[in-house]
């Protein structure tokens, strides 16, 4: 009797939890058939009034970029109704952020005081729908936009609250709004002060771009330190500030970047992130566990939530340079204006590596929440761009002089003095780099460093006036190899085939149109660093693969003078360019169409007989001094020559 009720209270039980189930499941099918999202990006009035609904009517999409107004009732003292704000769709302003596995379409109302109005999720199509239903159609998560300033971050996790389990969705809506609607505010609302801001990270911009990792290193705006084991091996922890979306995108990639910021937030409110990039063959692995932080008498030790991974070192600024990079969240506590000490503890009987560190320049600004001035707002000297500029221009008079005199041994003295001051002191020298962003950005890219500034000066002036002068006796890597070919015995240097070396001229060509595609189709991809050697040779690179490249050139340079000129430099292709129209060549005379001597002295292989490729000629004097000092069959006077038929002259 008693089993029979046990088996009848098991059969009441079993039924009542199908009978939940069911209604769970029912709940769950009726919620997503009336998911309020419409899944098109088809917008009519309706939706325009879910982030408008004050308003009355609404115009036509026009614009550029493109928005519907919203407009309200006529006041009394107009007769025009009052214009409330902008509506607009994230996908209409590119690149479109992606979620989980697609775009999400948002319908953005921001009113006339840059402040959003409403947002409405227009369409989205992730994995996730299938089983959770309109996910993104929750009490609290579209609502919240309501109200926010654009002056706000939007940060998820911080100051937006995200979706559970859907972090990467959260992330990419709430970017493609903030993104969208500062665009909208800046083009449309220019007394909301949402153009200045983003003229601050265009300025930015403007002066981080064209800078390489390597300059960044000796500007200090990024420390390096390094950890030598007891076995030979060695990690170096590359360190910089990196608090501020358009820092991360510049530094390691908008993707790692996004990674990183998404991680931070989800367990932290506060602190602002500084980049690791560690590089090395260190046989002990870096752990993050090992870094502490010390301002003052404030000691503070990281654990291992307090670092992110930031990439895997193939994107930004640090691509190439490292093996990959963490990025540290800096306690609220720490005084960003003040220096502050990073510390590694190896663990073992090695000391730990200390690396001061000074937020400087542009970041600076952006840690302290400062505008970032305009490069065209900075002065053309101060007290640090005189030390700098007195021996710069001592250097490129020294230039000019033993150009125009055509004295060998002033050109030796100021070759030297290219090499020391220019390539292992200053750093101040020109890459393909600076000329590809000016080309984008125009002249402010150079009007705030006066050094940099007189250089571009001067090699547009010369090349223009006489050709490559910059290529003969300013460019410390163009030193360099004049050195090599000067200490290498005659015996060892090899002629190149004039066909090999008239096909060979032209990869410099093509490298320097690749570099510039790159930088327009592939922009947070830098690879400048694999055909310019000599940020590799002044700036120290801590990469391997480099240094043997470099290796490889300058090996290279001892059977053929000036090989990286002759085949490979992009800065030197696009002077050879701009030599195309100079106006003031090197003369040819008669006896040229006989001779030889200056084909066999010329460093470039520029020369064949009586002509000269101008685009590759490097204006070394050499060819110019043997004329002036008639070496070689300008000894001899044409009547000579001809009485002797060495010269036949037609008709």
């Amino acid at each position: 009797m008693s089993s029979c009720l046990l088996a009848d209270s098991r059969g009441k039980v079993s039924i009542r939890i199908a009978t939940i189930c069911i209604a769970l499941l029912l709940c769950l099918l009726t919620a997503a058939s009336f998911a309020q999202t419409p899944f098109t990006r088809v917008v009519d009035e309706s939706m325009l009034k879910r982030v408008f609904p004050q308003a009355e009517h609404f115009s036509e999409k026009t614009g550029e970029p493109p928005v519907i107004r919203a407009y309200g009732e006529v006041s009394s003292n107009s007769s025009e109704p009052e214009l409330l704000g902008y509506a607009f769709q994230t996908s209409d302003y590119p690149p479109e952020e992606i979620g989980y596995s697609s775009t999400i379409d948002v319908l953005v109302g921001l009113d006339t005081n840059a402040t959003i109005n409403a947002v409405f999720v227009l369409d989205y199509n992730e994995s996730f729908r299938s089983s959770r239903g309109d996910f993104l159609d929750t009490p609290t998560f579209q609502p919240q936009f309501r109200g926010k300033s654009l002056q706000e971050e939007f940060r998820v996790g911080r100051d937006v609250d995200g979706v559970s389990r859907a972090t990467i969705t959260s992330w990419a809506t709430t970017r493609g709004i903030y993104n969208a609607a500062r665009e909208v505010a800046s083009v449309y609302l220019p007394e909301s002060g949402i153009r200045s801001l983003n003229d601050s990270m265009e300025n930015v911009r403007a002066q981080l771009n064209p800078m390489s990792w390597e300059e960044m290193i000796a500007a200090d705006l990024v420390q390096q330190g390094t950890l030598d084991y007891a076995d030979g091996t060695a990690l170096t922890l590359s360190l910089t500030y990196m608090g501020d979306e358009i820092l991360g995108d510049i530094l390691v990639g908008s993707e790692a970047y996004s990674q990183a910021e998404r991680a931070a937030s989800s367990r932290f409110d506060q602190g602002k992130l500084f980049l690791v990039g560690i590089s090395g063959d260190a046989s002990d692995p870096f752990r993050q566990e090992r870094l502490s932080i010390r301002q003052g008498d404030a000691i503070f030790d990281l654990d291992r939530r307090q670092s992110v991974y930031a990439g895997s070192a193939d994107a930004g600024k640090l691509n190439g340079k490292g093996n990959f990079s963490v990025a540290m969240v800096l306690p609220d506590t720490l005084d960003l204006a003040q220096p502050f000490s990073v510390s590694y503890d190896p663990e073992n009987e090695l000391s730990p590596l200390v690396i001061d560190v000074s937020i400087s320049g542009v970041q600076r600004n952006l840690a302290l929440g400062e505008p970032v001035p305009s490069p065209f707002s900075a002065p053309l000297t101060s007290d640090n761009d005189w030390s700098r500029l007195v021996p710069l221009s001592i250097l490129l008079g020294l230039v000019m002089v033993a150009f125009w005199r055509k004295s060998a041994p002033l050109r030796w003295v100021a070759l030297s003095a290219t090499l020391v001051w220019l390539g292992f002191i200053d750093g101040g020298f020109l890459s393909v780099s600076h000329i590809i962003n000016g080309m984008n950005q125009g002249v402010s890219l150079f009007t705030g460093n006066s050094a940099l500034l007189l250089i571009v000066a001067f090699t547009i002036i010369t090349t223009v006036i006489w050709g490559r002068v910059f290529c003969s006796s300013v460019c410390p890597f163009g030193a360099l190899q004049d050195i090599i070919s000067y200490l290498t015995p005659k015996k060892w240097q090899r002629t190149v085939p004039a066909w090999i070396h008239d096909r060979a001229i032209w990869l410099k060509y093509l490298i320097l149109a690749l570099l510039m595609v790159m930088a327009v189709v592939y922009s947070q991809i830098s690879i400048f660093q694999y055909f310019e050697p000599f940020g590799t040779l002044f700036f120290y690179s801590s990469s391997v693969l480099l240094w043997a490249i470099l290796a490889l050139i300058l090996i290279a340079c001892i059977p053929v003078k000036r090989f990286y000129c002759r085949y490979v430099c992009p800065l030197g292709a696009s002077l050879g360019v701009l030599s195309l129209i100079s106006i003031s060549r090197i003369k040819r005379v008669e006896q040229c169409s006989v001779c030889k001597v200056c084909e066999h002295s010329c460093p470039t292989g520029a020369i064949r007989k009586e002509k000269v490729d101008f685009k590759e000629c490097v204006r070394c004097d050499i060819c110019e001094s043997k004329l002036i000092q008639k070496a070689g069959v300008c000894k001899h006077s044409v009547d000579s020559l001809i009485d002797r038929g060495v010269i036949v002259r037609g008709g």
